[in-house]
């Protein structure tokens, strides 16, 4: 169209009513915003997948499955995005509150479900802890040893993410208890490790496994005063070879001497003879990190633990691939609501694979022996199956042993074959002492592994294949390991609520399921269906409003006297929805919360400084020509 202005009028002069170009793309009427559109059906859909905490993409995969392609969607990944943002934004000023209903649900239906807030004078929440009735039930038998750690950047307050981790009898991770923190301060950490004692009862660990926090060693010392604290060796021994890079890279043969002396070391004095020797072999009397593993020696260096049962622990890796698995299924932009189903997600992934492992006990045994001993089979009978492989790669190893009897009556001497492939750094002899008088039978080997991780080492093994004994004294066979039918002290648990909540729930989603697939068989039956939905939910809401909530017990105001602390707790449980909790401080930033950053070590830093570096000079050598 062509327009022309004569005098102060504008005329068309030309006009084409046929187009040279299609009105729209082939397939692409999502560009277009006035064709974008999504079904109810979808946005329960989007919003099923977001309390799962399903990522934009993998929600596009099944919504263009359904849709029979992406290209038939009539919207594009933003639009999903966008509408999530939309549902987060129905818990913004709420979070608190439908933390403290779903926690006061929690412990209406199961009695035995502990939680407690720490908030300040104005009712701000501070910190959170809580546990269920498994965590309990696994506290009680396999609470002797426990894992701390804690983790940033999975909730949108930035507050630190605190686990107690332990290990099952089966070796899986466990919960304990969860908790959410403020900061990292003694006082903090003194409220929660109290507060944990008191939801499990008064029952302190024997152990306990952390990382170098200054304020978390303090806290401990205070509040588990009998309980053995160790830190974590992994992380003593990578900061070392990050801050020594060059010193190790320049001595031939420090880092297997390293490695030898801290991992290998049978007595405190050999440790500290072979650590001075290395120190003035290789001239390291000024190096102060080495120095200063000196000084905290026995805070990490394993062989003064090798008495304190940490099972096949030496590091918090189980509390670090807790919060891994955490952070892959919740972020930063996440609410505290959000965390908690996913904890709980995790609790019940446990309690299934737990379960899953004494059934296979039961229906499983492996299908041939190795050896042919009666103590392999006695071990076969008693040890549940992962526990049982570890013992087998402990009496695997007796052929690869040799031994001799020494003059001292019940003594053993037993060391490494010489014609081994891969041969040790420095050959050890292992001292196994032995009494067999009637009803004792007792084995002790230099290297304690029985009182660290619960299983005979390859060293009495040995001794026991090489004497021709027949049985394994049933003290070596700890109660932990053993499978269930096994114990000699099992628990039988009682059936809670929640159990029968959780049965109930199961009959009636194999019957819904029949249901809902008769009623998506057409759109008439579909319509149909789901008005008998609201018909029946009407008669259920009806029919349930007659049960009495619970009110959250423990909520526990900081500072201020005793009827202070009582009129504000009036003013929380005054309140049925705990409106009147306030939400945690937030850090403010600009834009989009930062991701999570992986830690760097200084070789991959110094990298990439050389590689910025090079880049500037190239830059330089342009601008030069």
């Amino acid at each position: 169209m062509v327009v022309k202005l004569i005098g102060t009028n504008r005329r068309v002069i030309r006009l084409e009513l046929d187009h040279n170009h299609p009105l729209q793309p082939d397939n692409r009427q999502q560009l277009f915003s006035g064709h974008k559109y999504m079904t109810e059906m979808e946005k329960a859909i989007i919003r099923t997948l977001n309390d799962n905490n399903i990522e934009t993409r993998k929600m596009i995969s099944v919504l263009s499955y359904l849709r029979g392609g992406v290209t038939a969607l009539p919207y594009k990944k933003k639009d999903v995005a966008n509408f999530r943002t939309k549902l987060n934004r129905e818990i913004t000023g709420s979070d608190m509150r439908q933390a403290l209903n779903y926690f006061t649900e929690k412990k209406s239906k199961d009695p035995s479900f502990f939680y407690k807030f720490d908030v300040n004078e104005h009712l701000r929440v501070k910190n959170i802890f809580w546990r269920d009735a498994d965590s309990m039930k696994y506290y009680a038998e396999y609470g002797d040893c426990l894992s701390f750690d804690t983790t940033y950047m999975t909730n949108k307050y930035n507050l630190p993410f605190a686990p107690f981790v332990g290990v099952t009898g089966h070796g899986h991770t466990c919960f304990f208890g969860c908790a959410f923190i403020c900061d990292e301060t003694t006082d903090t950490f003194k409220w929660l490790f109290e507060t944990f004692i008191e939801a499990m009862g008064g029952k302190h660990p024997v152990t306990i496994i952390t990382d170098q926090d200054a304020a978390m060693k303090a806290a401990i010392q205070q509040v588990f005063p009998d309980t053995k604290h160790r830190n974590c060796l992994f992380h003593i021994k990578k900061k070392c070879y990050n801050k020594n890079l060059k010193c190790f890279a320049s001595n031939e043969g420090l880092p297997e001497e390293f490695e030898d002396i801290i991992g290998n070391s049978l007595t405190v004095e050999e440790f500290e003879t072979l650590w001075t020797n290395m120190i003035a072999d290789y001239k390291l009397e000024n190096n102060k990190y080495f120095n200063k593993m000196w000084e905290m020696r026995e805070r990490f260096v394993p062989v003064y633990f090798k008495n304190d049962f940490f099972p096949f622990l030496q590091s918090t890796g189980r509390s670090e691939g807790t919060n891994a698995r955490i952070k892959h299924n919740v972020g930063p932009t996440y609410s505290i609501t959000s965390f908690i189903k996913e904890y709980q997600r995790i609790v019940d992934a446990t309690n299934i694979a737990e379960a899953r492992e004494d059934h296979a006990n039961k229906q499983k045994t492996p299908k041939h022996m190795e050896f042919g001993y009666s103590i392999e089979l006695q071990a076969m009978e008693m040890y549940n199956r992962n526990i049982f492989n570890k013992f087998m790669t402990q009496l695997k190893a007796t052929t690869r042993l040799n031994y001799r009897q020494m003059e001292q009556q019940g003594q053993y001497e037993v060391w490494e074959k010489a014609n081994q492939v891969h041969s040790r750094h420095r050959l050890r002899r292992y001292i196994v002492i032995t009494d067999l008088t009637q009803g004792t039978d007792d084995y002790s080997c230099i290297c304690s592994k029985f009182n660290k991780d619960g299983i005979l080492c390859s060293h009495i093994l040995k001794i026991m294949v090489e004497t021709e004994v027949s049985k394994i004294p049933d003290k070596y066979i700890i109660e932990r390991w053993r499978k269930k039918e096994r114990k000699m002290n099992l628990k039988r648990v009682q059936t809670t609520n929640a159990t029968d909540d959780i049965l109930r729930f199961n009959i009636l989603s194999r019957e819904a399921a029949q249901l809902t697939s008769k009623g998506s068989s057409n759109e008439e039956a579909m319509e149909y269906l789901l008005d008998e939905f609201k018909r029946i939910g009407k008669n259920l809401d009806i029919m349930l409003t007659s049960g009495n909530g619970t009110t959250p017990e423990v909520i526990e105001v900081a500072g201020g006297s005793r009827e202070a602390q009582h009129s504000r707790d009036q003013a929380i449980h005054g309140s049925d929805d705990g409106s009147t909790l306030q939400e945690p401080e937030t850090i403010k930033k600009k834009g989009r919360p930062e991701k999570p950053k992986r830690w760097k070590d200084i070789v991959e830093q110094e990298r990439e400084k050389a590689k910025k570096k090079s880049k500037e000079e190239h830059k330089e050598r342009r601008k030069l020509k």
